[in-house]
């Protein structure tokens, strides 16, 4: 007949070896899950360049726009103001 101190120390014995099984396939799950992850931010990147490329070039194009404003005004502010000194 097995005595309860040889039972235990085999279920101590199996529950230390499942444990290293979990231990193995968590290691594997890390390393899935990182080699995942790099792979997601390197999507997120290259998604974050294709919409930034049109961003940037409609934000210049922006810029340019308002410049060429700017600048008419303050050629018709400064012929207004000759205008007036002129006479």
């Amino acid at each position: 007949m097995i005595e309860a101190s040889d039972f235990l120390i085999g279920l101590e014995i199996a529950v230390a070896v499942m444990f290293l099984l979990v231990l193995y396939h968590v290691i594997f799950i890390v390393v899935d899950l990182r080699k995942i992850l790099r792979r997601v931010e390197s999507m997120t990147q290259e998604l974050e360049d294709v919409l930034m490329k049109p961003l940037s070039m409609i934000d210049k194009i922006l810029q340019w726009v308002i410049d060429m404003v700017e600048s008419t005004q303050k050629k018709k502010l400064h012929e207004k103001k000759h205008q007036h000194e002129a006479k």
